[in-house]
């Protein structure tokens, strides 16, 4: 949508304008740690650092010397990938006549609709977690369960941990953590007095130890149709964006029409072995 003439239209005000939206759309993209500039072509790819999951505690006998492995950092890659909005068309008379500002409207669906891709991206990097804990129930989660994807961290999940991630988990699990005590009870040091738990802004629901829950219904796999549970530490995906997404308009006179388009360049990728856990009825393989 846009304003009645094109020198109205200034893109680099109008792709601001889509950026600060953006920021409120996405869920689990939210908590991407910022890699670098983006620079290169689209389907080339770019390096990001990469560190290795030093492994699973194991059984350990009291006056014997414990296993040491040093911290590994190696790279992984990821392409530089081109999205796009759907154009919006809007003309003059429209704007002039119809009530709302055409211009904002135009960069929230925008918006809308780049965050959604991000947020797709960054679900489908963190899914490949090596880490992962099976449901008993496609459709529901245990508090146990819950604990149990902590405990995969050791002793390495304070809540400052997630202090930039969150428990991103779909809809269909909301039910299931209203009836858990480590959520609801008051009566538990576990849950703050006066704590919102329950009550959705922004999409998080509450706390659990202490850690956001986020809802996202787009943490669903369509092929074995099961919604899934993701644990996302602290920089445990990366991504290297453009400053700001590009708009450009597009003006057709004779028609007294403006069109304009919003993309973005951008890649991403896993940047942690350790930092993302997955809880789903069935895992993907390794």
């Amino acid at each position: 949508m846009a304003t009645v003439n094109t020198n109205l239209i200034v893109p680099e005000v109008y792709a601001e304008l889509v950026r600060e939206k953006i920021a409120g759309r996405v869920q689990v993209g939210q908590f991407m740690k910022t890699v670098s500039t983006l620079q290169g072509n689209v389907g080339e790819t770019v390096t990001f650092p990469y560190w290795a999951y030093i492994g699973d505690a194991e059984d350990w006998t009291v006056g014997t010397a414990m296993d040491a492995t040093q911290i590994k950092q190696t790279t992984t890659t990821a392409a530089i990938k081109a999205i796009a909005a759907p154009g919006v068309e809007v003309y003059d008379y429209d704007d002039q006549v119809a009530m709302g500002n055409a211009l904002n409207e135009a960069a929230s669906q925008q918006a809308i609709s780049i965050a959604r891709k991000i947020d797709t991206d960054a679900i489908a990097a963190a899914y490949t977690t090596p880490l992962k804990v099976a449901l008993a129930d496609a459709t529901a989660v245990t508090q146990d369960e819950l604990l149990a994807a902590l405990g995969v961290y050791g002793d390495e999940r304070d809540a400052a941990d997630f202090s930039n991630g969150a428990i991103v988990m779909h809809s269909t699990f909301a039910s299931s953590l209203y009836g858990m005590d480590l959520f609801t009870s008051r009566e538990r040091t576990t849950v703050a007095s006066g704590s919102d738990n329950g009550i959705t802004k922004n999409g998080v629901i509450g706390s659990f130890l202490g850690i956001d829950v986020v809802l996202s219904d787009r943490l669903y796999d369509a092929t074995t149709q099961e919604a899934f549970i993701l644990f996302v530490k602290n920089d445990s995906i990366g991504w290297i964006p453009k400053e700001a997404p590009f708009a450009e308009a597009a003006r057709d006179a004779s028609k007294r029409l403006t069109t304009v388009y919003c993309s973005e360049f951008y890649a991403l990728s896993l940047l942690r072995e350790d930092g993302i856990v997955l809880l789903k009825g069935t895992l993907p393989s390794a």
